[in-house]
This record gives structure tokens, sequence and C-alpha cells, in this order.
């Protein structure tokens, strides 16, 4: 999500210039490879770019593709095939093992649509389709749309299919080529309590470009903490969660737990909620609210407590590294695992 709203956001600001503009998109791969379909680099033909297609090793190649493709106003397809043993073909040692297709285009009618959709998508609290269609043959035969998962009919089975898989198609018949891909929501956390260890994981998720909202006293929030949130909001404030928002409770203090769960218990999706503390903490903080007859005991389960994942975490920065961890693995649900004893695809 980070890469798409850096391209987003980069390509606004070119598209108001002169400057030639190239967008490079994976659009399949086979077999291993750093990068899934939806990963892209845009290029300017000045020589800068942003976003990734690989792990570093395509895109200076890559690079020179688009500058070309810029120069020559023709859409490129791309193979590379880490697969082989010829020392002569790019990507061998590698160690991706896998073919990558990777679409440059550099037609600006074509990116100024893309930009819409694009747009659109990564600011969108609902996940979704982004359809991607051109003709090579044909380049004012285009199209990219981006539609949120409640309007997509029960008729439009491809798009229904690549919500369920949470994946991308690509297709390309005769010149004229056609990429589904799915769109998660934009990522949202709660971060209630306003103590260190929440500066902590603010700056963690900071840098994975996710929603913040910051919950707590506002008068003794840190300042610079405050710069990297979206919003700020005191403990009294009507807060607005979506089902697809994460929720961690830090505050270090048990009145203001009791309090909050009070407010929050009415919650019947989210897609995590974590408190800190110990689970003797959480045995108290619930059999205090059943004893004022509020019932937790199915929304419990639903609950993260104590938080994180077990990797032995020491101090505020390691100790949100592994509540994202867990945030993250149970968003793809994933059993967080060393990968080496997964016996499935990394990449379904």
């Amino acid at each position: 999500m980070k890469d798409w709203i850096q391209i987003v956001n980069r390509l606004e600001q070119l598209l108001s210039e002169s400057s030639g503009i190239a967008l490079a998109t994976v659009v399949h791969v086979d077999g291993s490879a750093y990068r899934r379909p939806g990963a892209r680099m845009l290029v300017t033909d000045d020589g800068n770019w942003w976003g990734a297609i690989s792990g570093g090793c395509l895109e200076g190649d890559m690079l020179k593709k688009a500058q070309m493709a810029i120069m020559t106003q023709q859409i490129k397809i791309v193979t590379y095939d880490t697969r082989e043993d010829d020392p002569f073909q790019l990507g061998v040692g590698l160690g991706c093992q896998g073919l990558i297709d990777i679409v440059i285009d550099p037609v600006r009618s074509h990116l100024e649509a893309f930009y819409v959709a694009m747009r659109k998508a990564v600011t969108s609290y609902d996940s979704g389709v982004l359809t991607s269609e051109w003709d090579e043959n044909d380049l004012t035969s285009f199209l990219f749309e981006y539609v949120p998962q409640s309007d997509i009919h029960s008729f439009d089975a491809d798009k229904k299919e690549i919500i369920i898989q949470k994946t991308a198609h690509y297709k390309l018949v005769q010149g004229k080529s056609t990429l589904l891909e799915y769109i998660p929501p934009m990522p949202r956390i709660w971060i209630f309590g306003n103590q260190f260890d929440a500066l902590a994981l603010i700056q963690q998720i900071n840098l994975l470009g996710w929603e913040i909202h910051w919950v707590g006293n506002v008068t003794k929030m840190n300042p610079q903490g405050k710069k990297l949130v979206n919003q700020v909001y005191d403990w009294e404030a009507d807060l607005h969660i979506l089902p697809e928002d994460s929720l961690v409770i830090m505050t270090h203090d048990f009145d203001r737990d009791v309090f909050l769960m009070k407010k929050l218990s009415f919650l019947q999706s989210f897609a995590y909620w974590g408190i800190l503390g110990p689970q003797k903490r959480m045995d108290k903080l619930q059999g205090h609210l059943h004893d004022e007859g509020i019932d937790i005991t199915s929304l419990r389960k639903q609950i993260s407590s104590p938080i994180g994942l077990d990797v032995g975490a020491e101090g505020p920065e390691e100790i949100a590294i592994s509540i994202i961890a867990e945030i993250i693995a149970q968003k793809n649900q994933r059993d967080a695992q060393p990968l080496k004893f997964r016996e499935n695809p990394i990449h379904l």
C-alpha cells in the first residue's frame, strides 16, 4: 500500500509538469519473486524513479527500458526469467527462481486515467478491484477503473473471484491486455494511550504508510507523534471505527481500560484488537466488567491480550514490532510460524 500511495502522490505532481513518464507494472509471476502482480515502478525521462518491481535487482535495467519506452511512446512487455542457467540472462544468480512479466506504459492519457482510478483505490476504506485495460495496437483504447467491493455486482464473476482470492489476474489476447487486481482497504489503526510506547508504535506504523488515529490526553501527547498521525482524539471523543480497522489499547491505566472497554464493547467487526498487559490483568478486567453487567466472554476470544507475537520482545520498539507482526499475520490469516516450516507457497 505504501508504494502505491507514494506513486499516486508523485504521479499527481508529474502530470502537472511536462516530464516524460512511464509506469512499469508487474502483471504476472510464475514461480518465486520478490514482488507480486500489482507492484509498480514510476519512471521519468531524466532517470528518477519511485516504487519497486523487485528487491533491487531489476530496477536498473527496467529504468533503461522505461526511458526507451518514453522516447518511442510505445507500450512494452518485458519478461525476466530468473529460472534459467544462461549466464547472459539478466536475473541469473539472483535466487528468485521465477518468471516475471512487466508492462511498461508511457502513454500520458493512460497514466492520467490510471491516476484517477488509483487515487480512489488507495483512499478507499473498502476493498475493491482495479481494472486496467489497454491495446498495444490502438493506444486510444484503454480503461482504468476502480470498483469497491460494495459496488461489484453478483454477476461479475471475474471481479468476485479476485475479491475472494485477494489476488490479481492478467490476460493478453492479440495485443489487448486486461489486468484485474485486488486492492485492500486503506489500513487504519487506532492507538489508545499516550505513554512512550505508544509513540514507538506510531513511529513503526508510520513507516508502513497506514492511517493512524491516536486517542488519549491530547495535551500530553508527544508533539513528534502528533505530526505522524492522521488525527488525534481526546478520551471522550466520538470514534468512527470501521470493520477493517485495528485497535491497540496501551494506556497503562486499569480504570482507563475499563472505560474504553465499556465504550467499545459494542463493536462487532474489526480487523484486530489487542490490549497491553498480562493474562491476569485481562482476567481482572473481564471480571470488573462482568460485575457491572457487561459480558465480554465472546468478545475476549477475539482480543489479543497479552498483545503481540511471542518473539521475546523487550523495550517499546521491539514490542511495537511484535504487535505490528501480529496485526499483519491476523489480517492475512497466517499463523506467524517461521517461513522455513511453511509447506505451501509463500504467496498464494
